[in-house]
């Protein structure tokens, strides 16, 4: 019996020590990896860095390059992950705020919503959990992958001429760049310098397609700014679809001459007649060499081009992060914040990818770095998508398509109250009486106006066209009960006969 005891002790012995040490074999491999990442996403930065200060005007290097500049939002994305993930889903149930500091706190912390937090990182392009370290070693893999493809490319790039950089402050503040974008922002200037004359084209027409409020006009206004294309063009018309149908564009033109760029924005639909008549127009302006770009969401807008449309969508999961973290920690090292940083995760996968939500939520993180407070902005996010699936549910979708959305804010005399958010559009230019009160504000904790109905200003966009976004509040009545009340009574008695 014994021996029999001893035997099962040293097999199980055995076994746990050859745990361990697969163990640490495990985490040292790892910590390997991790270190090999990091100095691939350096070169690889390094690479991409130098091509966005180059003027690369063949579409195959382009394209190269919005690989390699997904392949290191990728890479920083994978690290950042599993920084947070020892963290694990922490439930902050000590954290609660108190409704005399963040009225807005009225949730209870219960096990359902921990488990729903729980659950964000599942659906992300790199989980964490047993496999992250597969996943680790398969990111790596693809990455080194790309570095040895672009031995060809580097060489290409050093025939490509510089570029004039821009001011120093455009690439230390995130949100006074157009991020995301260098890749079309090339493809349209390409365009605009390309000389046609030896095609015999009489109209050269590149249409720019993609949903509301993504970023087709700030690209097309970057690209007019660049001084390639002002030195280009002798004039600059900018349009609305609605001038084409009242013939105001052609009062605008009388002075055209030379070359010149005719930039055509179509909101929701395609007044056909009135594009025919602004061709017509065109054509028979004496001595003008011009060029069109059209702006809008309907694939329709395709079919108007003479070339190849640029298509703008959503930024990937990694890419919105990096842009998201940049705007939310500011000057603050997130590597020293990792309750924040798995927050701000969660936060970003929350808001799909839109830019408005990312500079009105981020720049509230930034102002107000603690982690309840970022858990509670959380908890606003998260809980606004399941109650509205009727309005498409979505941050984005409610910022973007004019959703409305419940939320709850102080009121005046310190009470919660319900309101309904809808209505995001842009402000007239010019506009000299903007709303006083900020969202930010709102989400800080300033309380709301005693009006049922009023408007705020969602964001000031710090990059041209710098247009300014308003958005309506209204405050949501309370529900009547008198009614189904009767009707219970009604129902009770018909039963009872």
């Amino acid at each position: 019996m014994e021996v029999l005891i001893s035997a099962v002790a040293s097999d199980l012995v055995s076994r746990f020590l050859s745990f361990l040490a697969e163990k640490i074999v495990a985490h040292t491999c790892e910590e390997d990896d991790r270190r090999r990442l990091e100095r691939v996403l350096l070169r690889m930065n390094t690479v991409v860095d130098e091509a966005e200060g180059r003027d690369i005007t063949n579409r195959g290097m382009l394209l190269q390059l919005k690989t390699l500049s997904e392949g290191v939002y990728l890479g920083y994305y994978m690290l950042d992950r599993l920084k947070v993930q020892s963290l694990g889903q922490e439930s902050f149930e000590g954290d609660e705020v108190s409704h005399q500091n963040h009225s807005f706190t009225d949730c209870t912390f219960n096990t359902a919503k921990r488990l729903r937090f729980a659950s964000i990182f599942k659906n992300t392009p790199v989980a964490s959990g047993t496999g992250s370290t597969i996943k680790l070693k398969s990111v790596l893999e693809s990455l080194e992958a790309k570095i040895a493809d672009m031995r060809e490319f580097v060489i290409l790039l050093g025939s490509c001429p510089r570029l004039v950089r821009q001011p120093s402050s455009t690439y230390i503040y995130m949100d006074k760049c157009m991020f995301g974008r260098h890749i079309e922002k090339e493809q349209l200037i390409n365009f605009l310098l390309c000389d046609d004359s030896h095609d015999c084209i009489n109209i050269s027409i590149l249409p720019v397609i993609g949903p509301h409020i993504i970023g087709k006009t700030t690209l097309v206004r970057h690209a007019c700014k660049d001084e390639r294309v002002q030195d280009r063009f002798s004039h600059m018309f900018f349009f609305k679809g609605d001038d084409l149908q009242n013939g105001e564009f052609a009062v605008m033109c009388k002075a055209a001459s030379g070359k010149c760029l005719f930039v055509v924005d179509f909101s929701l639909y395609v007044d056909e007649a009135g594009w025919t008549n602004f061709q017509s127009y065109l054509q028979k302006l004496p001595g003008i060499v011009y060029k069109i770009v059209v702006i809008g969401r309907a694939e329709k807008i395709a079919e108007l081009g003479t070339t190849q449309p640029i298509r703008m969508k959503f930024l990937s999961q990694e890419e919105y992060w990096y842009y998201f973290k940049s705007i939310a920690f500011g000057s603050m090292d997130p590597d020293e914040h990792p309750k924040l940083a798995s927050l701000g995760m969660q936060l970003a996968t929350g808001l799909y990818g839109s830019f408005i939500a990312a500079n009105i939520i981020g720049g509230v993180l930034r102002a107000n770095p603690n982690a309840k407070f970022w858990y509670n902005i959380l908890l606003r996010v998260r809980e606004a998508a399941p109650k509205h699936r009727s309005f498409s549910g979505h941050t984005k979708d409610i910022l973007e398509r004019h959703s409305p959305k419940f939320t709850k804010f102080s009121s005046v005399g310190g009470q919660v109250q319900g309101y309904l958010v809808y209505g995001l559009r842009e402000a007239i230019p010019g506009q000299s009486e903007l709303p006083k009160l900020s969202w930010q504000e709102l989400l800080s904790g300033v309380e709301a106006p005693d009006e049922d109905k009023f408007d705020v200003v969602a964001w000031r966009s710090r990059i041209p066209p710098y247009s300014d976004y308003i958005i309506s509040f209204e405050k949501q009545k309370p529900r009547r009960k008198a009614g189904r009340m009767k009707h219970l009574a009604r129902r009770k008695h018909q039963h009872t006969c």
